[in-house]
């Protein structure tokens, strides 16, 4: 079926609140979603399998260790952010994946989407520190699965200064996107999860059309 860009980040990031995610990170992995869309990956049914995980129920932790954070495993809905978040803070600051990069199509396009807000590259490097992926915000993605192994990631800051809250060409566009059907009505119930529900109550309260046809 076709939908626009921005009906992809909408439905993401309503299903990412339905999971009790925080909403600044929703809000995130629904513009991370929407990047793939258009970048010609299906990042929607990436989004679905990665909510669908059984991991997703166990905790995933991150340790500090003087400039460093480190982690077994890291998660798109899970950790990354704040991670991201740690990296773009300070200078020589480094993450440390000893274990897997979960959705690693996920991951990669939350860094690129941190690179167009923020300016900067993104550089994975192995245990040997070969550098094995440089993300920034014009990233040619490709299908990849599983990303296992140790990993060691850094912010390298731009020489031009980047506005983060000058979001306005980072708002996912009306462009119009092909996603799977039964992938679409199963987000959207996870969507409608977020919703008021119709009450008069609620309907006094400004939800809805009103009580009035005229409303």
């Amino acid at each position: 079926m076709i939908v626009s860009e921005n009906e992809v980040y909408q439905i993401v990031k309503k299903s990412c609140i339905s999971e009790k995610i925080y909403e600044d990170w929703a809000d995130d992995i629904g513009k991370a979603i929407a990047f793939l869309q258009k970048n010609n990956i299906d990042g929607f049914e990436e989004f679905k399998n990665l909510i669908c995980m059984t991991v997703l129920k166990k905790h995933i932790s991150i340790n500090q260790e003087k400039n460093k954070l480190v982690a077994e495993n890291v998660n798109p809905i899970q950790n990354v952010i704040p991670i991201i978040d740690w990296l773009i803070s300070g200078d020589s600051k480094k993450a440390i994946v000893t274990n897997q990069i979960i959705s690693p199509l996920i991951f990669f396009s939350l860094l690129a989407k941190t690179s167009q807000n923020y300016g900067g590259t993104f550089k994975i490097s192995n245990e040997k520190k070969e550098i094995l992926f440089k993300i920034s915000e014009d990233f040619k993605f490709f299908k990849i699965e599983k990303l296992k192994g140790y990993f060691i990631i850094n912010w390298f800051k731009s020489k031009n200064v980047m506005n983060p809250y000058n979001t306005k060409k980072y708002l996912p566009s009306v462009k119009l996107q092909s996603v799977k059907k039964e992938t679409w009505e199963y987000l959207s119930q996870k969507a409608y999860n977020t919703y008021v529900p119709d009450t008069t109550v609620s309907r006094n309260s400004g939800a809805g059309a009103g009580l009035l046809d005229n409303d």
